[in-house]
């Protein structure tokens, strides 16, 4: 997987302790998922900050999380965020840009894996957004 960040002061960590791992995937659409959610970290997110992208096994489940200390999310819009065309009223379509399909297409993407998708966040305060995939 190889994702290009148009910024240099820009920093994405990798936080994983996971070994060699096989799951069942489509990995063009689990590159698709991780696209969608780090274009959104990088998208609400300050041009310096640093986003993080954690993986981890746990019961028999994959946690692939990616975390941002960007403008987050009010809490009264979560949960709405996987609906189409849904944009948290933080957000300005005219300067974040976007139709407000990404996470709903992310969250189609996992659920067709058996798996699910998750937020966290304060507004003001940044995002985890966490998908499961299970382990054969």
């Amino acid at each position: 997987m190889a994702f290009r960040v148009q910024n240099p002061g820009r920093k994405i960590a990798f936080e994983g302790g996971v070994g060699e791992t096989t799951l069942m995937v489509d990995p063009d659409r689990i590159r698709q998922v991780i696209d969608n959610l780090l274009s959104n970290a990088i998208k609400y997110s300050p041009d310096t900050s640093e986003i993080v992208i954690r993986a981890q096994v746990s019961d028999g489940v994959m946690l692939t999380s990616v975390i941002d200390r960007g403008i987050g999310i009010p809490r009264d819009e979560i949960p709405r965020l996987f609906e189409r065309f849904h944009r948290a009223r933080n957000v300005s379509s005219r300067y974040y840009g976007g139709l407000g399909l990404g996470l709903y297409i992310a969250k189609a993407i996992v659920e067709a894996h058996q798996g699910a998708i998750s937020v966290a966040s304060e507004e003001g305060e940044g995002a985890t957004f966490t998908f499961r995939l299970p382990m054969p």
